[in-house]
């Protein structure tokens, strides 16, 4: 279950406290209601025994000041009795005090008594001698009522009886309005505790662990894979660091293993390139030489035919040109192995392009060729050598109008963002297919027919730019026929 807030998901530590907070605090109130529920009967038992007690006083209290030779609503009676009434009301819980006559009609009251009230049978028990009683009723706002009834006695003579009105709310609503706030208060402050509680241990415990586990992979991720967690703490975080460690040890070993695997695969790849590339004019070499061999034997023999001196040069031109050729295989593959370095110094793509277009205006492949550079304005400086640069963007300039058979424009844009810049060369060319694009950097991969070109052009450019703190990547914006490709040069900006 994911906990959010927002768009934010909480993290483990904070959706376990807001578990335990809302846990405890419905199991302090929860187990406060139940208590009081529990002691409701006796805070009812409690209340009603203190009624009784307090209607037998406030009778003994009228009869103290009662003229037993006089009738009760003789108005001297009623004077002192108005005083007492007055005295016993307002009294700790008592809402009105009440005297009523032997008919059971009123005689004082205070406050004074409203129209409609009624008293319920147990008055008549009460002035027959009857002990203390009380009745529970729903007042005249609907309020719960407890009315106390004690007989008013001189000596063996009842002479009427009082009334003590009370309210009565249920026992838990009393507490409640009485002390709820203290409840509350007490169950904010157990979850306070309980949160403190839980923070420290489940920081200690699953936090930290789990932080140093995302550290450690993040350096893993960035490329640095010996890394080790101690596995401490409970037995499940001890577990998953030692699941960790024994993961990075493994991916270490398969790292070296998939390494030396690559390393023999380009050894054997770069042999097979160089015995291709060497091996025809090696041969072509070999062949004039046994041309020339066997000139020279005619030469010297009385019957034999010599070769003319025209045909000898042009054999001589001709192993010298294959000659050259494997020098210059040579010399591009040892550029590919051991790229020379000039330093990085603030430079302009645009002026780079423009450069490398008018080198390759004068030839024949690129004079139906276009090239499109968009607005200057959005162009941005790059650090890198510029004459390492022109190389590399000759080679895509040159790559692109061979894809589109000389005849084509080549958009050159460039985007920058976040301290790099992007430059990216797109032409009107087929593409190039989905089985090649991860070969097009491999030493020696070429497209081309046999005798133009040597396939070191793109891994060349690859590390030059490479060795500058960029890349040289391919994109594509399909994979069927007829999606376009494009080459991405990315370099840091300046500044």
């Amino acid at each position: 279950m994911t906990t959010t807030i927002g768009n934010r998901v909480l993290g483990v530590r904070a959706q376990i406290l807001l578990g335990l907070g809302l846990v405890t605090l419905f199991a302090v109130l929860s187990t406060g209601y139940l208590a009081l529920w529990a002691a409701g009967g006796t805070l009812r038992a409690q209340r009603e025994s203190t009624a009784v007690l307090m209607a037998s006083s406030a009778a003994a209290a009228i009869a103290a000041v009662l003229d037993g030779g006089q009738p009760l609503t003789a108005a001297g009676n009623r004077a002192r009795v108005d005083t007492v009434l007055r005295q016993l009301s307002g009294k700790g819980d008592v809402w009105q005090v009440a005297l009523c006559g032997l008919d059971g009609a009123g005689v004082a009251a205070w406050p004074l008594r409203v129209p409609g009230d009624v008293d319920p049978p147990v008055l008549t028990a009460v002035l027959s001698g009857t002990p203390a009683v009380f009745n529970y009723r729903v007042g005249p706002q609907g309020d719960m009522q407890l009315l106390s009834y004690a007989a008013v006695t001189l000596g063996d003579r009842v002479m009427g009886a009082v009334r003590l009105t009370l309210p009565a709310p249920t026992p838990v609503g009393a507490v409640l309005d009485r002390s709820g706030w203290l409840l509350a208060a007490l169950a904010v402050g157990d979850a306070l505790l309980v949160l403190a509680l839980g923070f420290l241990v489940i920081t200690q415990l699953v936090v930290r662990p789990l932080h140093a586990m995302q550290r450690a992979t993040t350096r893993v991720g960035a490329g640095e894979w010996e890394q080790h967690i101690p596995p401490s703490g409970p037995r499940e975080i001890a577990a998953l660091a030692a699941a960790f460690n024994q993961m990075t040890s493994s991916l270490v070993n398969q790292r070296e293993q998939l390494i030396r695997t690559e390393k023999l695969a380009s050894v054997g790849q770069l042999a097979a390139g160089v015995a291709h590339e060497i091996g025809n004019p090696l041969a072509a070499v070999l062949g004039y030489v046994d041309i020339l061999r066997a000139d020279a034997a005619d030469a010297a023999s009385p019957s034999g035919r010599a070769l003319g001196p025209a045909d000898r040069l042009d054999a001589l031109d001709r192993v010298k040109a294959e000659t050259q050729r494997i020098h210059r295989i040579i010399q591009d593959l040892l550029e590919y192995s051991r790229p020379s370095h000039e330093e990085a110094q603030t430079t302009e793509p645009l002026k780079i392009v423009d450069t490398a277009r008018a080198l390759l205006a004068p030839q024949a492949r690129f004079r139906g060729v276009s090239v499109d550079t968009g607005k200057a304005a959005t162009w941005s400086n790059v650090l890198v050598s510029p004459g390492r640069l022109t190389q590399v963007f000759v080679n895509l300039l040159l790559n692109a109008a061979d894809a589109m058979g000389g005849t084509g424009t080549i958009t050159v844009s460039c985007h920058a963002a976040d301290g790099r810049v992007q430059i990216t060369f797109a032409d009107e060319g087929p593409g190039i297919p989905v089985e090649s694009r991860r070969k097009v950097f491999d030493p020696f991969f070429t497209t081309k027919p046999p005798g133009q070109g040597t396939g070191l052009g793109l891994p060349i450019s690859r590390s030059i730019i490479e060795s500058y703190g960029g890349s040289l990547e391919i994109v594509s914006d399909g994979e069927g026929k007829g999606a376009r490709t494009n080459f991405v040069v990315t370099l840091p900006a300046v500044g």
